[in-house]
């Protein structure tokens, strides 16, 4: 009796362990084609700069890759506020794995009024379908400054955390920058953000033409094309076609850091060119 009970743990045994080591196997389904794909992208009849998405397709989850990120929603509307020429992706997570469809090329040909109206936007530039000129707060000939302290200010942090700024003058302090005329730089939302400056002080930069981007929800702008006009002597590590942090905004005044270091910035002191002329 001993005997058939060792056997036939034996044989349980065995069963056991063939058990553990026998994979289990799972079968994907059908995997989706391109041409199974159904979906829209088009433009609202309300705002030709609301682009509305649309997942056809039954029975799977849509992923849009757009301008402003990804969406996984059947239904989604992205706005795109600048004219060009933007890519849409549109994919599906089917049963056999993700399938992504052909790019949409969508062309924007208007300025979106709406987001260009915001007090960001109407205090750099004037608003939509408008310009505004900025001037570096400094007198070309005394060197005095009209809204501000001095043209430029130092601000930074201590090793120990605590911030401070010097509101500098450049009276008394003239290795800050030279006097002279720095020129000017015209913000416009007419059709488009375009930017154009003359770094006068700069020969190499000279006269320019580009565009602009505001980043309201981060207080940040970029140009392309053209530079903000600065001096030579402060903030030569900027990369000035970068993100650059304001620091104020209001329609008489920008403040903008010109700099790399984490620790030490630079900030630019403009006036508007109405404000300058008036005061």
């Amino acid at each position: 009796m001993k005997n058939k009970f060792k056997i036939l743990y034996s044989l349980l045994g065995l069963i056991l362990m063939f058990s553990a080591c026998t994979p289990d196997t799972y079968e994907l389904g059908a995997l989706a084609s391109k041409s199974s794909l159904k979906f829209t992208i088009a433009p609202s009849t309300s705002n030709p700069n609301d682009i509305v998405l649309t997942s056809l397709t039954p029975n799977v989850t849509p992923q849009w890759i757009t301008p402003n990120g990804v969406s996984l929603r059947v239904k989604d509307t992205v706005n795109v506020p600048f004219p060009g020429i933007y890519t849409f992706k549109y994919g599906v997570e089917s049963d056999g794995g993700f399938v992504q469809a052909d790019s949409v090329l969508v062309t924007i040909s208007t300025l979106d009024k709406n987001t260009v109206s915001t007090p960001m936007w109407v205090n750099l530039a004037g608003g939509y379908g408008k310009s505004k000129t900025w001037v570096l707060d400094l007198n070309p000939i005394d060197g005095s400054s009209k809204l501000f302290n001095g043209p430029v200010y130092f601000a930074g942090v201590k090793a120990d955390g605590t911030a401070w700024e010097w509101d500098a003058q450049l009276s008394g302090n003239s290795w800050i920058m030279p006097v002279g005329d720095y020129g000017s730089m015209t913000f416009d939302l007419i059709g488009d953000a375009h930017f154009s400056s003359n770094n006068k002080m700069i020969p190499a930069l000279g006269a320019a033409t580009g565009k602009f981007m505001l980043y309201s929800s981060t207080s940040q702008i970029s140009t392309s094309g053209a530079q903000l006009i600065h001096a030579s002597s402060q903030g030569t590590g900027q990369n000035w076609f970068s993100k650059m942090k304001i620091v104020s905004l209001t329609a008489n005044g920008l403040q903008v850091i010109a700099t790399t270091d984490a620790s030490n910035w630079v900030i630019y002191n403009y006036v508007s060119k109405d404000y300058y002329d008036s005061h």
